[in-house]
C-alpha cells in the first residue's frame, strides 16, 4: 500500500473559530438586515440593510481564500477551500514565487509580540503561481506545515529548479 500524500490540515481549533466567525459574520449581517427591512422605518432600511448585506459580501470574499487543507501529489498541490468546499488543484512547475508570510498592518513591536507568541519570525509561506492566484500557509493555522514545507522545497528543486524566493 503506497504512502498516503504529504497534507496539512486545518487545526480543530481554527475549524471552530472559523465555523463561529462564517455564522457571525456572514449570516449575523444578512439575519440583522432582513430584520431591518421588516420592523425599520424605510428611510433607515434604505441605508442600513444594502450596508449590512455590503459587509457580509466582503467578509464572504475576505474568508474565500482560506483553505481546510493541501496536498502534494505527484508534482500536483490540491487544496480544499473552507469556504466553498471546492478543490483547487496547482502543478508546482506553475509556482512562479515563494513569499513569506508578514503583517505590513501592524508595527514593530506588534510583530516582535506576534513573532514571540508563535515562536518563530516566519509565520508561513504564500505560493504565487503563474496564473496569479495564491495559496496561502500559515504556520499557526495548518498542522504539519514545516514537513509539509521541506516536501515542497524538495518537489520545487526537482521540478522547477531555483525560485525568487
Amino acid at each position: 500500500m503506497p504512502a498516503p500524500p504529504p497534507t496539512i490540515r486545518l487545526r480543530p481549533v481554527f475549524i471552530v473559530m472559523a465555523l463561529g466567525c462564517s455564522a457571525l459574520f456572514l449570516l449575523g449581517p444578512l439575519a440583522a438586515a432582513v430584520v431591518v427591512v421588516i420592523f425599520a422605518p424605510v428611510d433607515v432600511s434604505m441605508y442600513l440593510a444594502p450596508g449590512m448585506i455590503g459587509f457580509a459580501i466582503i467578509m464572504a470574499w475576505v474568508m474565500s481564500s482560506s483553505v481546510q487543507w493541501v496536498e502534494l501529489d505527484d508534482g500536483v498541490l490540491r487544496a480544499r477551500k473552507f469556504l466553498t468546499r471546492k478543490i483547487v488543484v496547482h502543478r508546482v512547475r506553475d509556482i512562479v514565487t515563494v513569499e513569506p508570510l508578514n503583517s505590513n498592518l501592524m508595527g514593530p513591536m506588534e510583530n516582535a509580540l506576534a513573532d514571540r507568541m508563535m515562536g518563530a519570525s516566519n509565520r508561513g509561506y504564500e505560493l504565487r503561481f503563474r496564473d496569479g492566484s495564491k495559496l496561502g500557509l500559515a504556520r499557526g493555522d495548518m498542522k504539519g506545515l514545516d514537513e509539509f514545507l521541506k516536501v515542497l522545497a524538495a518537489e520545487i528543486a526537482e521540478r522547477c529548479g531555483p525560485l525568487d524566493a
